[in-house]
């Protein structure tokens, strides 16, 4: 009986796990649709597409990967994309993110940073969404970012950030605190070469309803 029971929870994992749909990675639009620049920065995930009042299979913008020494990609944890991608756009404003230790397998090496730059819809309301981080502290501790879901509206040809990811602060005492970073702004020119500041981009929440399978 125990084997039985054993043999059918094996099957029904088998079938979950075929069950869940692949993330697919982000295309951008026609050269015909009006477009902004989106530089995306994280050492989590973010997740993105146009936004028609439903949420639907959002794509995969940009994913940490884990690297152990001498810089050597994980294989078990690839980096997405694999090699970011770079256009036409203003200088970055955001600092970088720092590695971090997962919560589980802590000795397979770092989630680092990835930054990559994309073409996206501009005039119309576009879904971005930043995937739960979880970071190994001190002990058994860790620290968690949630989940985050925001709509926006990009300018066509104006350059913007999405900057989403786990970081760390100072605090009193020489310590730090973990903080969790979700900023959407557009990039502004400064008249020093190779330098920018951030405006703030208006969102709002998604609606909570699915989109209807089709």
């Amino acid at each position: 009986m125990e084997f039985r029971t054993l043999s059918l929870l094996a099957a029904l994992s088998l079938l979950a796990a075929c069950s869940v749909k692949p993330v697919q990675p982000y295309s951008e639009p026609p050269l015909s649709v009006p477009t902004a620049q989106l530089r995306v920065i994280t050492n989590g995930e973010v997740r993105g597409d146009a936004y028609a009042g439903c949420q639907g299979d959002s794509k995969r913008l940009a994913k940490a990967g884990r690297f152990g020494s001498e810089q050597r990609a994980n294989v078990n944890y690839p980096q997405f994309p694999e090699q970011p991608r770079h256009i036409d756009m203003l200088a970055r404003f955001a600092p970088k993110l720092p590695a971090y230790v997962g919560s589980i397998r802590r000795g397979e090496g770092l989630y680092q940073e990835v930054a990559t730059e994309y073409r996206v819809p501009a005039g119309v309301p576009f879904l971005l969404e930043g995937g739960g981080v979880a970071a190994g502290g001190a002990g058994n501790s860790y620290h968690t970012c949630p989940a985050v879901k925001k709509v926006v509206v990009f300018e066509p040809g104006k350059s913007y950030e999405a900057y989403v990811g786990l970081n760390y602060i100072p605090v009193a005492g020489g310590e730090t605190q973990a903080l969790c970073a979700f900023a959407v702004y557009q990039l502004l020119p400064l008249s020093k070469p190779g330098s920018a500041m951030p405006l703030a981009l208006e969102s709002r929440p998604a609606a909570e309803r699915h989109c209807a399978a089709q």
